[in-house]
């Protein structure tokens, strides 16, 4: 019999790559649209066609020193980016929150937000959403001073019902996901990375160490 300890990936997870793509209307500025990142990650053919979906990763790219009104920006998006908006934003003042904004070393203006990582059925359960994850924040982490994120299920649909001791267990195992990449509290349950520091390297040290158990030699 085969236990859940001797589960594999489908394939080498030295074989995924990631795909970047920037999405964001040519004619609006930082104070009409945000910049999306859409990352997906897949395993392809020789040639650079996909063979196996891994995962999609959207993150948000929000610059305050630009944005008039971030609040009603990200509002504007989708509730869960409103969230982090009213959390990190001085709401009566329109700027960083003045505790959030303390964290942070003073380099760098962006906020990067890890607004949705999804992996497929296959891949799950071998710690790779926070590897590849990561990956994609040090990616897009040049001229950004923090990471932050609402560590919540992905909803499906309106009709999608979930009671609130399962909802629960499934936040408290994502936070402990996103802690694997230095992500802490904050407030709101809304968690802040500093990328100001090493943390998130050292992070991925550690990741991609463990993802080694399952490279095909």
């Amino acid at each position: 019999m085969t236990s859940p300890n001797d589960r594999r990936p489908p394939a080498d997870p030295w074989l995924i790559s990631l795909d970047y793509r920037r999405n964001r209307p040519w004619w609006y500025d930082a104070d009409d649209a945000v910049t999306r990142w859409t990352v997906t990650a897949d395993v392809d053919d020789d040639h650079g066609n996909p063979l196996d979906h891994v995962a999609d990763i959207d993150i948000v790219v929000l610059e305050p020193d630009r944005t008039r009104d971030p609040i009603t920006l990200l509002d504007g998006e989708d509730g869960s980016l409103g969230l982090v908006a009213e959390t990190i934003f001085d709401i009566s003042a329109g700027h960083l929150d003045p505790d959030f904004d303390d964290q942070f070393e003073a380099l760098g203006s962006q906020i990067l937000i890890l607004n949705r990582v999804e992996l497929t059925t296959p891949w799950r359960g071998f710690g790779l959403g926070a590897l590849l994850a990561g990956t994609a924040l040090r990616e897009l982490s040049a001229g950004a001073r923090a990471a932050v994120c609402e560590p919540a299920p992905i909803s499906h649909g309106a009709d999608e019902q979930v009671d609130e001791s399962s909802h629960r267990r499934a936040v408290d195992a994502l936070e402990r996901v996103w802690a694997r990449l230095g992500f802490v509290p904050f407030r709101n349950g809304i968690h802040v990375l500093n990328l100001g520091l090493v943390t998130l390297d050292e992070s991925l040290v550690k990741l991609r160490a463990q993802a080694e158990a399952y490279r095909v030699k």
